[in-house]
C-alpha cells in the first residue's frame, strides 16, 4: 500500500509541476493475470506447463502404486516369512520409500523450476509489448494492477531518477 500511494504521489507532484508538462504525462495500467490467462501466448505457456507437470506426476504417480503393491504384498507375506526374511523385505521398502520421495523432492524441484522460467519468458515478452504499446501510444508510465505496490511495468526514459540518485547518495556521508 506504501508503494501505491508513493507512486500516486509521485505521478500527481510531476504533473502538478507545470501545466504544460501535465499534459504530456499519459498512466495507464494493465492486469498482466488477466494477460497470462486470456492471451494465446499466456495460454500456450499454461498449457505446457500444465502438460508438464502432469508428465512429472505420472512417473511420481507410478511409484507410488510400486511402493503400495509392495506394501501390499509385504503384509500378505508377512506372516509367512522368516523374522529374518520379513526383516529384509522391510527393510528394502524402506529403502524403497526414501527413494520414492527424493525423487518425488526432486521432481517438485525440477517443476518449480520450470514454472519460474517459464513465466520469466512470459514476463520478459509481456514487458516488450507494453513498451511496445506504451511508445507508439505515448504513455508515461504503465503500472500492473496486481503487483504489490502497483508495480511498474514501463516508464520512460526521461522519468530514470538512478543517476540523480546515485550522485546524491555519494554527495551525502
Amino acid at each position: 500500500m506504501k508503494r501505491v500511494s508513493a507512486v500516486i504521489t509521485f505521478v500527481l507532484s510531476l504533473s502538478m509541476g507545470g501545466m504544460v508538462f501535465a499534459q504530456d504525462l499519459k498512466a495507464g495500467f494493465i492486469d498482466a493475470q488477466k494477460v497470462l490467462e486470456s492471451s494465446k501466448e499466456g495460454k500456450r505457456v499454461k498449457t505446457a506447463m500444465e502438460e508438464y507437470v502432469r508428465s512429472r506426476q505420472k512417473i511420481i504417480d507410478l511409484e507410488e502404486g510400486e511402493l503400495k503393491q509392495l506394501q501390499e504384498e509385504l503384509g500378505r507375506q508377512g506372516a509367512l516369512l522368516s523374522a529374518e526374511a520379513k526383516r529384509i523385505k522391510e527393510s528394502e521398502f524402506q529403502n524403497r520409500v526414501v527413494e520414492y520421495q527424493k525423487k518425488a523432492a526432486e521432481l517438485t524441484k525440477e517443476v518449480q523450476a520450470k514454472k519460474t522460467s517459464a513465466l520469466r519468458d512470459f514476463n520478459k515478452k509481456l514487458e516488450d509489448a507494453v513498451k511496445q504499446v506504451a511508445e507508439k501510444e505515448g504513455y508515461s508510465f504503465v503500472f500492473d494492477k496486481n503487483a504489490e505496490g502497483g508495480g511498474v511495468v514501463y516508464a520512460k526514459e526521461t522519468f530514470d531518477m538512478t543517476i540523480k540518485i546515485i550522485e546524491q547518495l555519494d554527495r551525502t556521508k
